[in-house]
């Protein structure tokens, strides 16, 4: 079985990320992704507070200590959406790789190390609209259509440490890269006017280092019975990119006429500052109840041409194990998970903040020695029908697979 696991694996590394199919991706740096592994997600997309010996902790990396095996994770999503509005509908499906991640003990029980790769953000949209030049009562019209696509990366690299009995320190360093390409063509043309075709192309290509530090604290409170606090901050750090603009004259039948370089000029975006604290409580090999709360303070960051708000984040989870020890009944020894999460987030559209709600639930379910295969399932609603929005209903499905072994742990003999 570990090694259908290595092989599933494998065709996962050999995939494309996910883009995200949001509509609204074309605020900003796109759609932002959740930074957790599948059990995160099948759990409420909780982590901040709430350790695990099983799985990688991205969230937090201090909670990297709990990592006493080698850990290999990597998952596989797919997002469908359906698009609702004022005289608009549709649907929409796409997948790919979404998670991977490796880590290992240093020093076990009290220096753990992680590296891996998480996208960062996600554009994919077209949208189009017709409408009549002002002022040529109706005798002239105007086509837009918009499409974009493209997203960052995030390159992490992470270590928690044990500085005493019950605290816990981390750090996580991150490459952020990557390219977004969007376009504008817009038509003009009616009675006695020869119809015009321009396209407006932007290629914007970012790539800059930040940081989070994590905390971690366990308290116990009986046998195999704990209660764990986490925090985490991550200071507003400049983002620099280049933005690459052209514009392209095309002919009716679309094809291209003439094609005008206007330049290259450098971007000053700004991620924001994020705070994030959580909490759990946990006995041990039987359940764990958790959660979680972020803030990102969009408001001073972005773009000095854009206006964003704070964002928030909250996030409540339980994962539940029915009986480990038992022998005879394989589904008592998986783990079972659910939660629930509210998502306010930085874009502002119309005037009006976007919000985003999900309910999670999903499972792991071992395999060979301390391996899983861990699916995850997310039904979310994302803005609203009215005043000019647009609302998502979109339905998420991963499938991952965890390999845990003692790779780098001497062998003792007697």
């Amino acid at each position: 079985m570990k090694r259908i696991l290595a092989g599933v694996a494998c065709c996962f590394v050999l995939g494309l990320f996910v883009q995200a199919q949001s509509i609204y991706s074309f605020e900003g740096l796109g759609s932002l992704n959740h930074q957790g592994m599948p059990n995160n997600v099948a759990m409420g997309e909780v982590g901040i507070g709430t350790p695990t010996i099983w799985h990688i902790n991205t969230q937090n990396p201090a909670n990297l200590v709990y990592n006493t095996f080698s850990t290999f994770q990597v998952g596989l999503e797919v997002d469908r959406r359906n698009f609702s509005g004022e005289g608009i509908s549709g649907t929409d499906t796409d997948g790919g790789l979404r998670f991977l991640g490796y880590a290992f003990p240093i020093m076990p029980g009290k220096w753990s190390s992680s590296f891996g790769i998480l996208p960062y953000s996600s554009v994919s949209y077209n949208t189009f609209s017709e409408g009549e030049v002002a002022g040529t009562n109706g005798e002239v019209a105007q086509i837009s259509d918009n499409r974009g696509e493209g997203g960052l990366t995030n390159f992490f690299w992470a270590n928690g440490f044990k500085i005493k009995n019950k605290f816990l320190v981390g750090l996580r360093a991150t490459y952020t890269f990557g390219s977004i390409e969007k376009s504008s063509t817009i038509s003009i043309g009616g009675n006695d006017v020869p119809v015009s075709n321009v396209t407006y192309e932007e290629l914007e290509s970012y790539s800059d280092l930040n940081f989070l530090f994590g905390v971690g604290y366990r308290h116990k409170l009986a046998e195999e019975t704990f209660i764990n606090f986490g925090a985490t901050f991550s200071p507003k750090t400049p983002f620099n990119g280049t933005s690459e603009l052209s514009l392209i004259r095309l002919s009716n039948s679309g094809s291209e006429l003439e094609t005008v370089n206007v330049g290259t000029q450098d971007i000053q975006f700004k991620l924001p500052g994020t705070f994030g604290f959580g909490a759990s409580y946990q006995k041990l090999n039987k359940y764990t109840i958790g959660f979680d709360v972020e803030t990102q303070g969009w408001g001073s960051a972005g773009l000095e041409s854009q206006t964003y708000n704070n964002s928030l984040k909250i996030a409540l989870g339980l994962e539940w194990t029915p009986d480990y020890d038992n022998v005879t009944s394989y589904w008592k020894r998986a783990k079972y998970s659910a939660g629930l999460n509210y998502h306010k987030l930085p874009y502002i559209v119309n005037n009006q903040a976007l919000t985003d709600f999900g309910i999670n639930f999903g499972a792991s379910l071992p395999v060979s020695g301390f391996s899983s295969l861990d699916l995850a399932f997310k039904w979310g609603q994302l803005g609203e029908s009215s005043n000019g929005l647009i609302k998502e209903t979109y339905y998420k499905v991963v499938i991952g697979a965890t390999i845990n072994d003692r790779w780098f742990i001497k062998r003792k003999y007697d």
